[in-house]
């Protein structure tokens, strides 16, 4: 590929370079906040290049989840990659030897800018889009590692207690996302002429009401000693399926003139497994005779390395799921079910998880957490711009936190 095209895709990646340096900034800074190498940083960007899902990971490492427990949620929290190539087949096609880096490289901001961008008429198709996709993957890199040395040099100084705070950046993260996939959900209903009607409208609150309802259940049980935290994400998500299945799946498949046998077995055996996360939590609890000795220590740096690397195969064969199994014929209704509803409930459970440890009965009662949400999501919505949302956000917390004390 000449020059002038190399140039004219790295111009469409411009947006995304703010975002991700700003965005990745913080996730350093986390990384070596848990006490872990700034390297830590660079191998997690390479080798599982996921913004929500390496946010995630550093906090699970964070708290010594096993392999089994990391790997689940990672799956979960990255599940909406397998619809992403539906709409990337055609367009990837005679892509060729950059085919498998597009794919590896696709995250939320490449999907939307490989789904828009016109490919210039001379242009090779695998370099021009292989070149955004990368340039993408580098920019998250770079703030990831930017944050890592930064949170490095403050620590050397004795200056590490000013990052106090900045993984409030998760939670700001979350929220923007959750935002834009509502506001997805109206304007695809918008487009398929549903424009004004409640059901249209509601729409889209019922998975995060889900999520927020069945994290809020499980948070609860663990406040009162019946689940330990470890459990609290797969517990919430499990039981987050049933219940979408059977209010949402049931009708999703009836409308397609399909049976619902799929729907309610998939609710039963999600039901079922939510009970025997439950059971084996509980029994965990009271073999180790209390909640603080069920608290596990951090995960060792050597789990962390085979952590990130079973990650990383996951959500790469989450992100070619489905070139490799429907480059030739029609996804099955399921797939549907999960592009609709699945991502923006499992965004919802993450985020209510961001704040199970607030005290309410405590003064300053979460005030600093929910003033830096309420900000997170009104800036999102006025100015549409996520690095604002999400430094303004963290900031604002850091600021109350350290005010109100």
């Amino acid at each position: 590929m000449n020059r002038a095209f190399a140039r004219e895709a790295a111009s469409y990646t411009t947006p995304i370079f703010f975002g991700y340096v700003a965005i990745g900034i913080p996730l350093g800074l986390m990384v070596v906040n848990a006490g872990y190498p700034w390297w830590l940083a660079l191998v997690m960007g390479l080798f599982m290049y996921s913004g929500a899902g390496e946010y995630v990971a550093i906090g699970l490492f964070a708290a010594g989840a096993s392999l089994a427990e990391i790997a689940i949620t990672e799956f979960f929290v990255n599940i909406r990659h397998i619809v992403y190539g539906l709409s990337l087949i055609e367009k990837c096609r005679g892509c060729k030897k950059w085919k498998p880096f597009i794919i590896y490289w696709l995250t939320d901001e490449t999907y939307a800018l490989l789904c828009s961008t016109e490919i210039p008429a001379r242009a090779e198709k695998g370099p021009f889009l292989g070149t955004i996709a990368f340039l993408d993957f580098f920019y998250w890199v770079l703030g990831s590692v930017i944050g890592a040395l930064a949170c490095n040099v403050l620590q050397h100084f004795n200056l590490a207690q000013y990052l106090n705070g900045v993984d409030f950046a998760l939670s700001a993260l979350f929220a923007v996302i959750l935002c834009g996939q509502i506001g997805g959900g109206i304007l695809e209903a918008k487009k398929a002429g549903k424009t004004g009607t409640a059901k249209s409208i509601l729409e889209p609150f019922v998975p995060v009401a889900i999520g927020i309802a069945t994290c809020v259940l499980a948070v609860l049980l663990f406040k009162v000693g019946l689940v330990p935290s470890s459990n609290i994400i797969f517990l919430s998500i499990l039981m987050g399926i049933a219940l979408i299945v059977i209010f949402r799946g049931i009708t999703f498949y009836s409308e397609r003139g399909q049976s619902a046998k799929t729907a309610i077995l998939i609710a039963l055996s999600a039901m079922i497994l939510a009970g025997i996360v439950f059971a084996a939590g509980l029994f965990q609890i009271k073999t180790s005779g209390s909640m603080d000795s069920a608290i596990k220590e951090k995960l060792p740096l050597a789990l962390v390395i085979v952590a990130i690397f079973i990650c990383g195969a996951i959500i790469f064969f989450e992100r070619s799921f489905s070139f490799l199994l429907f480059s030739r014929k029609e996804p099955p209704p399921l797939i549907k079910f999960i592009e609709k509803y699945i991502p923006s409930m499992i965004i919802a459970i993450l985020l209510v998880y961001c704040f199970k440890d607030i005290k309410l009965v405590a003064f300053p009662y979460g005030l600093p957490a929910f003033a830096g949400l309420a900000f997170a999501v009104l800036v999102n919505l006025a100015v549409k711009n996520s690095m604002v949302s999400i430094f303004g956000a963290t900031a604002l917390y850091m600021i109350l936190s350290a005010v109100m004390v």
